[in-house]
């Protein structure tokens, strides 16, 4: 069992490279198993994407059972502490877990973009299931500002930060105490490592720190010999760690803040800034036919020289000057208090309930930020803002209206008399860099190899597909990233209420709905935009989601020539996709049976990717169907792929994974030639050891 009376996590960190962090990690780690008498430990290294120094010192080349990032990729949500020594390599009582590239000429980053967030969470969890284990957690991680280092910040019970006596180390290690003599929680479990203290040439008994230790620069050794200095340097530190109590975790309900304080709130700046605010205002009040760029090199202008004329006052621990030039620049240009949100790469949605609440979607959480807009003149100055670049407005005529942001992120704007709380702003971001086929398999676990290797198969072979699920659940994405395996020859028509498909095709089409606007004839709708694309040439067509009366229109374009296409539905399950699809032909006002209205979907349908949002906030595909055809008035389905749960963790994680039914697709078994023995492994059942 843990000993929950002592420190369990030691963190190793250093602004710097070369300066010894590592080899201290490894040294502490052993002097401390000595003084619990032996016992088990673990090394982690979370130097991102460098080579190894863990691999190095204990000859580890080929020899790793499982990198940090092979983890990372598989089902860490499922790590359970019995687990814990078939998974990782050990060397004599310390699990040695290094970062990555583990095997020779095995590159050192992933195939996928890796989100340092996300990271946060499968660390997480690593370090609490060792410590349910019972063994001690070294974590070797060069430091910055930036949320992996931060969140050790938090974890560590003991924090230890290396620095030398060559300059500019000491300087260094001056700034990185400054930055958290502020923060208590954080500071009062940091200690100093001086390391090469050279104890002829330089008066070591000076300490720069009141929880400072000094290591002796070793002399070269014989292998097997240790300097005996170093020895009892470590002797101490881990004496000193041994009695120091563990961290206290705030309690239950604490809220963690979403960055600092808003340099606005300061009760030292918030009459300066908004004198400031009016000030230049009142300088662009007759600017008129500017553009953009010529706008924002005057705006910064202006601030700067209000800054010159009428310096901040003071502010400890804060660069007042920059923040409030930053702050009036997103105020004046930009979308005010959401420009960190959408700055910020962990957080997928924004939602703006009035002036007074803003949250955010990080990592499938909802989160109040504790930012607020000034009232309900600035929410609806910046709904303005994103709309005049569309050709978009809302008022009381029309207070509702769908746009998109410059990078393609899909806002949602409602104001009053409709919305009782004043405007309110849903913003869907969109991943700066698309995301890939591996993102969905690595990162997110949104579905397998398996998964991935067959929907690639339905692309390529020109099958219908319908991605269905409920709000959030990652259909567009899904959409974004299918449409990557479409034949670069091949001509693509892209058809959405809101512009936000990026297709990387070089032969496509884009084509965008227009709202109802002061006249009823003025609108364009996305059935017009589908029967107009039929004389477009197109070779597949993608609709970016079907309402209403376009899924008619969706359905003859599927049977009459236009195999491949694509577009997605709200749906809970894959049957329900289909009782949908119905109701919408239904909606066009089109008098056919039911019986007709079937034929057509199980003549142009072919397969349903059902995606949904589970509880712990992760999107994964839950269903991947066949349409095989109608029978007896019913359209007749057959699961390929399903979801399997198997449990629920105590912190709410969903535990599961999609696998294969065992039933090999209609289209598969029907296709000429041997394709059916070539990808038979993709549909193939695990054997299970009762």
């Amino acid at each position: 069992m843990t000993d929950t009376k002592r420190a369990q996590v030691f963190v190793f960190t250093s602004f710097q490279g070369g300066i010894g962090k590592s080899s201290a990690a490894i040294r502490f780690a052993r002097a401390y198993q000595k003084r619990r008498g032996g016992g088990r430990g673990a090394l982690i290294e979370v130097n991102l994407f460098s080579p190894s120094y863990l691999v190095w010192h204990f000859d580890l080349l080929n020899r790793v059972k499982t990198s940090f990032l092979e983890y990372f990729i598989g089902d860490w949500n499922g790590l359970e502490p019995a687990e814990i020594p078939d998974k990782f390599t050990e060397v004599d009582g310390l699990y040695v877990i290094p970062f990555s590239g583990t095997r020779e000429k095995e590159t050192l980053t992933p195939r996928f973009a890796v989100n340092e967030g996300e990271l946060v969470n499968a660390l997480e969890k690593l370090v609490s299931t060792l410590e349910k284990l019972g063994a001690f957690v070294v974590l070797d991680v060069s430091f910055g500002f930036s949320p992996v280092p931060r969140f050790l910040m938090n974890r560590g019970d003991i924090v230890y930060y290396l620095f030398s006596s060559t300059a500019p180390s000491p300087q260094f290690a001056r700034s990185f105490a400054w930055e958290f003599e502020s923060l208590p929680h954080i500071w009062s479990k940091i200690h100093f490592l001086r390391n090469h203290v050279d104890a002829e040439a330089e008066n070591h008994a000076v300490h720069m720190f009141d929880r400072e230790f000094l290591l002796p620069l070793a002399g070269d050794l014989e292998e097997g010999e240790e300097d005996d200095g170093l020895v009892r340097a470590f002797d101490e530190i881990v004496a000193r760690a041994w009695d120091a109590p563990p961290r206290q975790d705030p309690p239950a309900g604490t809220a963690t803040p979403i960055g600092p304080e808003p340099i606005q709130d300061h009760p030292l700046l918030r009459e300066y800034i908004a004198t400031l605010r009016a000030d230049v205002v009142a300088n662009l009040e007759k600017r008129f036919g500017l553009s953009d760029a010529e706008l924002r090199k005057k705006v910064e202008r202006y601030i700067d020289v209000a800054l010159e004329r009428n310096p901040p006052p003071s502010v400890t621990g804060r660069n007042a000057r920059l923040e409030i030039r930053k702050f009036l620049i997103d105020e004046i240009l930009g979308l005010g208090p959401l420009e960190d949100f959408m700055r910020d790469d962990d957080i997928d949605e924004i939602m703006v309930n009035g002036p007074g609440k803003i949250f955010v979607d990080r990592h499938g959480k909802l989160v109040l930020t504790g930012r607020t807009f000034v009232n309900a003149d600035q929410v609806k100055a910046v709904i303005d803002r994103i709309l005049m670049p569309v050709g978009r407005t809302v008022n009381e005529r029309t207070p509702f209206v769908d746009a998109r942001l410059a990078d393609g992120s899909r806002v949602h704007a409602i104001i009053p008399p409709l919305s009782l709380l004043g405007p309110m702003v849903t913003i869907r971001k969109f991943a700066k860099v698309p995301y890939s086929i591996e993102d969905l398999i690595y990162r997110f676990k949104t579905m397998t190899p398996k998964v991935a290797e067959f929907l690639k198969l339905c692309v390529r072979l020109r099958k219908n597909i319908i991605v269905s699920g409920g709000a959030s659940s990652g259909k567009t994405t899904l959409l974004n990233v299918l449409s990557n395996y479409i034949n670069p020859d091949e001509r693509v028509i892209t058809i959405e209420d809101s512009a936000e498909l990026r297709l990387s095709q070089e032969n496509i089409g884009r084509l965008e709905a227009r709202n109802q606007g002061m006249e009823a004839k003025t609108q364009v709708t996305i059935r017009d935009l589908v029967r107009n694309s039929l004389r477009m040439r197109p070779d597949r067509i993608v609709v970016g989601e079907c309402r209403g009366a376009e899924a008619l229109d969706m359905l003859q374009a599927m049977n009459t020539g236009h195999d491949g296409s694509l577009t997605t539905l709200h749906a809970n399950t894959s049957r329900d996709a289909l009782a949908r699809l119905e109701t919408m032909v239904l909606m066009a006002g089109v008098d056919l049976p039911l019986r007709a209205i079937r034929e057509q979907i199980a003549g142009a349908v072919n397969i349903i990717v059902q995606a949904n949002r589970l509880a712990d906030g992760s999107r994964k595909i839950l269903e991947v169907v066949e349409v095989t055809g109608i029978e007896e008035n019913t359209i007749k389905t057959e699961a390929i792929y399903r979801f399997e749960k198997k449990w629920i963790g105590e912190d709410g994680t969903v535990v599961g994974e999609i696998a294969p039914t065992g039933t090999i697709p209609h289209f598969i078994r029907e296709m000429p030639g041997n394709l059916a023995e070539k990808v038979a492994n993709l549909f193939q059942t695990e054997v299970r050891n009762s």
